[in-house]
């Protein structure tokens, strides 16, 4: 499958025959007066790299402006200027760069003639202000990082805490934990060093970055270049940290010890992938970073290395089998990056890099306050991922060209069985039909492999005023999946008294399997997985970029971007595909002071159609005889298009036949492949399909105004105002949905709910409370005249749209101060925002018959308030102490109907419910809107200490960090996975608490660095 990536790269490696490099970064270098902040022209100004060495050298022309391109982001730079008779020497502060911005720095230069002490403050540099471009982006270098309280050296923990950025509640365990401008978390695009880093199957980060692997980690979160795409949402960008001249690093031991040290506010907590763990949870991390030279001023290398263990006991507790026993658990996490940098000449360098992630997580059995899962049927997930990446840049005295090539690889195996084992599950009964135990095999198969290659090409140059660079950008996906059901059988079995008096005899404890099962156990269901097979295609996605940088006057820009993307997936089931994403983005920044800077901007952004929208189209659908034929009933009723080729519409996917008719006994059933032929009289509540009219990609159109001010004591504040509208968003459409159900309101508010509690089904079915399923089906346009599914066929007929709509608005303020020679620094970001939208997620469905107007209201992860602050103050040396604070509104609360007053939650019969749909639209309760309700404001204020102890001409760094100081009981426990969250409430009831945001929690660590 990967053969055609692989030749088309090789060609286009063969055609192009460019150097292969990452983002081109470039530095603007304004010198101007201190006097009266005029430009200085014809005056040489000198770039330096602190760690490499590497000096680069530039004139001033007649705006006061040098530019230096294709800059490493290795080390540090300073730009300084020598004496003339005219002026004297200045130079900035050391700056290190970031991959795909361009830095601008004015530097003030005092006259010669006037007073020395005057020149101390007349000669700084302001290089925090945005002087390029109408970006809205904040940021974290290495030195920041560090100062934060952080859990488990997690870049995500560190991610929320920038403006802009919230915690997110995900639609599963393992779902990124951040949400930029309250957007799905799946949609945010990762980079590293300006390349992709994402897991394309769903989303989120396919390598997960370890902070100490990072130089600075960049959100961009709206109105970013045109060398920027493949989103609506917003990016992730981190430069990984290079060597220099000098051998630097560090040694580290992290653990989160629990017991005495963390607190139990009555809820689990979970680890850092989202899981549930029990209140003894332990974690211990270990690892190294180094970095130095391989040849002195030529070529540098840079390692980091890091482990993670944690340490988790379930309970198996099953009385019935004399079994009660603490299960071991534990995740791995095994995380390396390396990087080589070469600089053959003061023009031309080259990067190597490579990242690798080992991760499993263990489901050992048992459960966190007991459970019927024996180890024999636990399972791991593990998720293998990795880049690597080859770069080079060459930079002219006018231009700079540049490309990129990378080849990913991710495998996730989502159901991998602890003991390795292709056997059969089995869930066993007691005489009374209770379920007491699992045994065997986890039950499915989900083991997705995904091969990636990227190729990125740029050119920049200048002329005149202008500043062009022009772009091309492929990412070539291969996907497989082999997933369904258990091929062995998954067996729901009845013990007698005899069998279970037996097995409890036998004293197993924990070590029971299956292959201590009699083979004369009655068999209650023995459901195979018929078709057990890989599946999936190739994703290919492709974008061009030009932009011209206008320098209408030395202190005001306008920037003109063309942006084009296509993405193979928009076929659908259709001939071609979606060609006409064509996104023009405008912006201006305006430096009407040497210390302030006005932007602005306007564009379209346009977003890739998530990989799992096409697996779930072919793995859930089939192509019988019955299932063919609904779907041309539809076609001939004008609900699918008269041109629908049904073939591209369906395929054969994976079915579970049930065979317990055939069984007799658990030792004697049939081979699975004998009951294949039952797949085509096997009716199913549901079914999927492709889009017969492909899909559009969805896309956002923003609008943004920013100001920044550079105030004296080196404070920057930033005030930005953002607007964006999300058109062609993804969702779920039901072809074969049923009509419309109207709620009686009237007859409920005259019989109040108690009365209505005590009526029949029949009588509200009568009234018009609740609609049957029976009822519904038979208003659904390709069912049997019955109401009926035909054999083979399904009652929902579901393919994925892109037609949602979504509103963002919001307002940020930020302060931030570097410590500079002060005693403290901090940063505050505040948001006041509304995201509303009719979609969430690729799975969202309408509450009643595709009504999605109906459904338009706020997100799950809209926020109303965020504040953000974090304040550090060094009142030793070598002393640091740490302060974070985290306060946001609650996330929203979906209503529910209350199953005692109606007799079911699903009132419109179309068999959909919060207990069937995750998404937890469906059904709403009467008289609600959705996500109508608000939960309790979250506030979480964590503590970090610590000091540095010279050691060996070296140093020692102590830490402590106390996450969530106060031992606040937040029920908006962000980050959360949404099944989990407090998030679904049942109208008319008291609030339910389902779980928290972690309790207290300490983090001791130890540092040498060297």
């Amino acid at each position: 499958m990967m053969l055609k990536p692989f030749l088309v790269g090789l060609f286009m490696a063969g055609v192009s025959a460019i150097p292969l490099a990452h983002a081109q970064v470039a530095m603007d270098i304004s010198l101007r007066t201190a006097a009266d902040n005029k430009p200085l022209s014809n005056i040489p100004v000198i770039l330096e790299n602190l760690e490499t060495g590497q000096v680069i050298t530039g004139t001033t022309d007649r705006r006061g402006l040098v530019r230096f391109n294709g800059l490493s982001t290795s080390g540090e730079w300073i730009a300084r200027t020598e004496p003339t008779k005219a002026y004297r020497a200045a130079r900035t502060e050391a700056i290190s760069l970031r991959s795909g911005f361009d830095s601008s720095l004015s530097l003030m230069l005092m006259s010669a003639s006037e007073l020395e002490e005057i020149s101390v403050t007349a000669s700084r540099s302001y290089g925090r202000l945005n002087r390029s471009n109408a970006e809205i982006s904040a940021s974290f270098s290495a030195d920041e990082i560090e100062r934060l309280p952080v859990e488990g050296r997690s870049l995500e923990r560190v991610l929320f805490r920038l403006p802009n950025v919230t915690q997110a509640t995900g639609f599963f365990n393992e779902a990124p934990s951040i949400a930029i401008n309250g957007a799905n978390s799946l949609f945010t695009n990762y980079m590293i060093d300006g390349l992709d880093n994402n897991e394309n199957f769903l989303g989120g980060m396919r390598f997960p970055v370890p902070i100490g692997a990072i130089e600075d980690v960049t959100v961009l979160a709206s109105n970013y270049s045109a060398e920027f795409g493949r989103t609506a949402n917003g990016i992730v960008n981190v430069t990984t940290k290079s060597g220099g001249n000098e051998v630097e690093g560090e040694l580290f031991f992290v653990s989160r010890p629990g017991g005495a040290l963390s607190s139990n506010n009555g809820f689990n907590p979970r680890d850092l992938s989202g899981n549930l763990v029990s209140n003894d949870f332990q974690r211990y991390q270990a690892g190294f970073a180094v970095g130095g030279p391989i040849i002195e001023d030529r070529t540098f290398y840079f390692i980091n290395m890091e482990y993670t263990r944690d340490d988790t006991n379930n309970l198996l507790n099953v009385p019935e089998l004399g079994v009660a026993e603490q299960i071991s658990g534990q995740n791995d996490f095994l995380l390396t990056t390396a990087r080589i940098d070469h600089r053959w000449t003061d023009r031309l360098t080259s990067t190597l890099r490579l990242n690798h992630g080992r991760v499993t997580l263990e489901r050992p059995g048992g459960g966190i306050s007991g459970g019927t899962i024996f180890p024999s049927a636990g399972s791991e997930q593990t998720r293998r991922s990795t880049n690597a990446a080859l770069t080079t840049t060459y930079r002219g005295d006018r231009f700079t060209y540049s490309g990129s090539v990378q080849y990913s690889r991710f495998d996730w195996n989502f159901t991998k069985p602890l003991a390795d084992n292709e056997n059969a599950q089995a869930t066993l009964l007691d005489p009374s039909g209770r379920a007491i135990a699992t045994i065997g095999h986890p039950g499915s198969v989900f083991d997705e492999r995904e091969n990636t290659v990227q190729f990125q090409q740029k050119l920049s140059f200048e002329s005149g005023r202008h500043r062009f660079s022009f772009g091309s950008d492929v990412i070539i996906s291969d996907f497989s999946l082999r997933g369904g059901g258990n091929p062995n059988g998954n067996f729901l079995l009845m013990l007698d008294e005899t069998q279970l008096g037996a097995l409890r005899n036998s004293n197993l404890g924990s070590d029971f399997s299956i292959n201590d099962l009699p083979a004369n156990l009655d068999v209650i269901q023995a459901v195979f997985e018929t078709a057990p097979k890989a599946f999936g295609t190739s994703q290919e996605t492709y974008s061009l970029f030009a932009e011209d940088q206008i320098m209408v006057t030395p202190d005001l820009s306008v920037t003109l971007g063309l942006r084009w993307e296509y993405d193979s997936l928009s076929k659908g089931a259709s001939g071609s595909g979606d060609f006409d994403n064509i996104a023009p983005r405008i912006g201006a920044n305006w430096s009407f002071r040497k210390d302030m800077a006005l932007r602005a901007g306007v564009g379209l952004f346009y977003e890739k159609v998530p990989y799992t929208v096409v697996s779930d189209a072919l793995q859930f659908s089939t192509d019988t005889p019955g299932f063919r034929g609904q779907l041309q009933s539809l076609i001939d009723q004008g609900l699918l298009p008269a041109d629908a080729d049904i073939d591209q519409m369906t395929n054969a996917g994976t079915r579970a036949i049930d065979a317990a008719d055939l069984c007799n006994g658990f030792g004697d059933c049939p081979d699975p492949a004998s009951v294949r032929d039952r797949q085509n009289a096997l009716s199913s509540s549901e079914l999927r399909i492709l889009n017969p009219d492909g899909l559009d990609n969805p896309y956002a159109f923003q609008a943004s105004l920013g100001w920044q001010w550079e105030m004296p004591g080196n404070y920057l504040l930033s005030i930005d105002g953002m607007w964006s509208e999300g058109h062609n968003l993804v969702r779920l459409r039901d072809v074969n949905a049923p009509a419309p159900f109207t709620f009686n309101q009237a007859a409920f508010d005259a019989l109040g709910a108690e009365a209505v509690a005590a009526l029949t089904p029949e009588q509200r079915q009568d009234l018009g409370l609740v609609r049957s399923s029976d009822a519904a089906n038979a208003t659904r346009p390709a069912l049997l005249a019955d109401g009926s599914i035909p054999a083979g066929g399904a009652r929902s007929i579901i393919m994925s749209e892109t037609d949602g709509r979504s509103r963002y608005r919001a307002l940020t303020i930020s302060m931030e101060k570097p410590r500079d020679a002060d005693p403290y620094s901090f940063l505050i970001a505040y948001t006041l925002s509304r995201l509303t939208n009719n979609t969430d997620d690729v799975n969202f469905r309408a509450n009643d018959s595709n009504d999605f107007a109906a459904d338009f209201g706020p997100s799950l992860n809209d926020r109303t308030h965020a504040l953000s602050t974090l304040f550090s103050v060094y009142p030793l040396d070598g002393l640091t102490l740490s302060i974070a604070g985290l306060f946001q509104s609650g996330q929203p609360i979906n209503f529910v109907p209350d199953a005692r007053v109606f007799g079911t939650t699903d009132l419109n019969g179309d068999g959909l419910s919060f207990a069937d749909q995750f998404t937890g639209n469906p059904d709403r309760a009467p008289g609600f809107d959705r996500n109508s309700g608000r939960l309790s404001f979250a506030s979480t204020v964590d503590l970090g200490a610590a000091y540095e102890i010279p050691l060996f001409s070296n140093r020692m760094e102590l830490r402590m960090d106390i996450f969530n100081l106060f031992n606040a009981n937040n029920d908006s426990g962000f980050p959360v996975n949404f099944t989990q969250s407090n998030q679904i409430q049942t109208a008319g009831q008291d609030f339910v608490q389902r779980s928290a945001a972690p309790a207290r929690t300490v983090q001791l660590s130890a540092r040498f660095l060297f």
